[in-house]
């Protein structure tokens, strides 16, 4: 694993290299945040996610850590942003095979009022110089990769709501 610099939420308005991706899901603010926050369904419902799992005594806040491994991508994550329901962010700490020397990933979370929730979840980097003429083909695998994924969690949120005791 690579150290990378760890950055304030901030970054994700000032990184040279932002993606934005965004999704809407039948599912209250409150049951997409309870997929989020659940290291564990991370592999139902966020594709090609292997294993996501807390690294820290308690997964509840701002300081929390965990690992997440993704198309054999491994990162580990320290949150700098946790307002439940609004807000989620983490800044990446360490990375196997790093293709960039920072990252944040900022989520929020927009209550449409009509069951529905509109996800905008931003992706901040800083990649290294080799990089650069990957952009495109990063840019179109992760925007192919995060709509899959707001289906799936869209999917998973409607299988979990069904087997809920009433």
């Amino acid at each position: 694993m690579t150290k990378l610099i760890e950055q304030d939420i901030g970054f994700a308005d000032t990184a040279p290299w932002i993606l934005d991706f965004e999704g809407v899901v039948t599912a209250t603010p409150a049951e997409v945040w309870a997929a989020f926050i659940d290291n564990q369904s991370w592999t139902k419902w966020f594709k090609n996610c292997r294993s996501c799992v807390a690294t820290s005594a308690t997964f509840d806040g701002v300081g929390a850590t965990r690992a997440i491994s993704v198309n054999g991508l491994r990162v580990d994550e320290r949150f700098i942003g946790w307002e439940p329901e609004r807000l989620w962010a983490f800044t990446a700490t360490a990375m196997r095979m790093p293709f960039t020397t920072s990252l944040v990933e900022r989520v929020q979370f927009t209550d449409l009022a009509d069951g529905t929730t509109k996800i905008d979840y931003r992706m901040a980097m800083a990649p290294k110089r080799w990089a650069g003429p990957l952009r495109k083909v990063i840019a179109s695998q992760a925007t192919k990769a995060f709509a899959q994924s707001f289906r799936d969690l869209d999917a998973y949120l409607a299988t979990t709501r069904r087997s809920a005791p009433a």
